[in-house]
Order: structure tokens, then sequence, then C-alpha cells
């Protein structure tokens, strides 16, 4: 079995150099460093990452906390984690925190305990002094989530003014009778969406029915079971607007079992353009998030966290689109 000695002289270099480059240290040359790699593939050294770790006080693990599991959503994302991470010897692992303040805060232990470098959480739905305090003490960066408080690394769109946009695209269509579809309140990113329609609506002066604004599991069957609930109970509204994709397309499942056409006899729009939205049918209107770049970006401000640059309230909002497809139709008023 190979050993670090034997990848040295291989590689013609010292001990010290190979460790450098075991570490991941930017101070060994691209050409020095690549023969290095060419004797760890050919001798197929393994280094010993127990011992490794306990040198660098470093476990190359990292914490994703996500809302939920399913959400396809969050493939993309992690995708541009890796992408960053990977390369730097890092691994991540993935938990959800079903949007449960308590059960996230347990999670946090891991960071204290050292079993990992750092979090990245998509939910955050503890107390932004809670969250605080992590942050000055941990590496910890916030994203999908605006906080404008506190000296947070922060990755996000304006949630709430990518909701207040899609629903003026309604109402400039000519709607006055709306639905809402809200997430869990647990979750801060869905309050976010639900003020963005309400100050939409206000603006126009047109009236907020409360009974229209529903709280979901933020899933298919959430979207559908509420929104034939409220078909069967006689709701009119002649456009719907959900806080997810996956809540709008189980409401076009339930106004289509309850005989409502859309988008001639309810508009329906989303938030997130998961990759179901543009082959459903009708396909979906929705908000579009750079899925991909938030990952990049979140994982690249966590690894400058780790190798020792301070919290600062760095919020980095990041560009949205509108995605106009069959869903919204055209609807004008008499």
């Amino acid at each position: 079995m190979s050993n670090i000695h034997d990848v040295a002289q291989c590689a013609g270099v010292s001990i010290a150099t190979v460790s450098r480059v075991l570490q991941g240290s930017p101070k060994v040359s691209p050409k020095t460093r690549n023969r290095i790699n060419e004797a760890i593939k050919e001798l197929n050294y393994h280094p010993n990452k127990l011992a490794q770790n306990f040198r660098t006080q470093k476990t190359y693990n990292i914490l994703i906390i996500l809302p939920e599991l399913g959400n396809t959503f969050y493939t993309e994302i992690l995708a541009g984690i890796e992408s960053v991470v990977n390369p730097q010897g890092y691994r991540i692992l993935v938990v959800s925190s079903h949007g449960q303040p308590a059960l996230e805060a347990s999670l946090y232990s891991i960071l204290e305990e050292k079993q990992v470098d750092g979090i990245i959480t998509f939910s955050a739905s503890l107390p932004a002094e809670t969250m605080y305090q992590y942050a000055n003490q941990y590496p910890v960066v916030i994203a999908c989530r605006r906080i404008q408080e506190g000296n947070f690394s922060n990755i996000a769109i304006d949630n709430e003014k990518a909701s207040f946009d899609i629903t003026n695209y309604l109402l400039n269509l000519g709607h006055k009778r709306f639905c809402y579809l809200a997430g869990p309140s647990e979750l801060p990113l869905y309050n976010d969406r639900l003020l963005g329609f309400r100050k939409a609506l206000k603006k126009r002066n047109v009236a907020i029915d409360e009974n229209l604004i529903l709280r979901c599991e933020s899933t298919i069957q959430g979207g559908y079971d509420n929104v034939l609930k409220l078909l069967n109970r006689g709701a009119r509204f002649s456009a719907l607007v959900a806080g997810g994709d996956t809540l709008a397309i189980g409401a076009i499942r339930a106004l289509n079992r309850f005989g409502r056409s859309v988008p001639s006899e309810c508009a329906v729009v989303g938030f997130d353009d998961i990759e179901l939205s543009s082959i459903f049918s009708p396909s979906l209107t929705t908000v579009r998030q750079p899925q991909r770049e938030i990952g990049i970006r979140s994982a690249e401000q966590l690894l400058d966290l780790i190798g020792g640059a301070k919290p600062t309230f760095s919020t980095e909002i990041l560009d949205y689109e509108l995605v106009i497809r069959e869903s919204s139709g055209d609807f004008r008023p008499e």
C-alpha cells in the first residue's frame, strides 16, 4: 500500500509539498500540483482522512438544510453547490428541517460539535436573533431568504418584489377576484411572497378576500386538497396565485376535476419554475430563480467564511425572471 513518502518520491518533491496539495493550499504551482496528482493516481494513494482532518481541524463536510427534501427546486441548487465545494475536497450532507424551528435548531449542534465545517440553510425558520448568534460564531450562509437585519452572508432574490410583479401581471390582464395559496407560515419565504401579493392588490385598490387566502403544505397534494375544498364551498375567483409551482400544479388539477378550465375560466401562476412547470399541461406561468447561480454563490461565500472571512451584512440579491406560459391566459374584462 502506497504512502505519502512514495508519492513524494514518485513526483520528485518533498513530503511537505505533497501535504500542501492534499490540504488544498494555493502555494503550489499548477505544474507541480499536476505532477503530484498524477503520482497519486498512478500509485492509487488514498490519504488518511482522519489524520488529515485532525491536523487541519477540518471535517471537509458541509451541512445543507432544506425545508423539504422532495422539492425538485433544490436539485439544480445542490448541483451548483457541489460544483464549487467538491473540487476543494468537501462533501455535502443534506437534511430536511420540515420548516420546524426546533428541529432546525438541533441541526446547528452538528456545527457546534465540529462534525461539519459550515452550514448553508435554505430553511432559516429560526428567529433572526438566533440566526445572528450562529452566523457570528460559525460559518453559516442563508440562501433563498432575504434577511434585512444582522450580520449574515445571504444569497436570495427579492421574493416579495417577484410575487408583486407576477400578481401585477394578472392585474394587468384585468383580474379582480383572486385566490392565493401560501406555503407554511413557518417558512419565511412564503410569507415574503404573500406580502408581495397583498401589496400588488392594495396598490391597485383591488379587494382582498381573506377567505381566499389558504395556507397549504407546499406539495402538489397540498394545493389540490385545499383548492378542491374551496371550490366545493362555492368559492369563485378568476385568478389563482401560488407561492410555489407544486401548489399551482395541484390547484390546476383541482380546478380541472371541478370542471373549471385553465386558463379560460381561471388563470393560474406559480413560483420557482421547477422542471415540471414547462411540461405540465397547461404549461405554468411562473417566476424563474437562477437556481444554479444561487448554489454557486452560496458555496463560494461559505468557503470564504470557512477560510476565515468575517461575516458581514452582505445580502446578495440575484435577478429573477417572469416566465409567461399557457396557464395565465389572456383574460380581458368585458
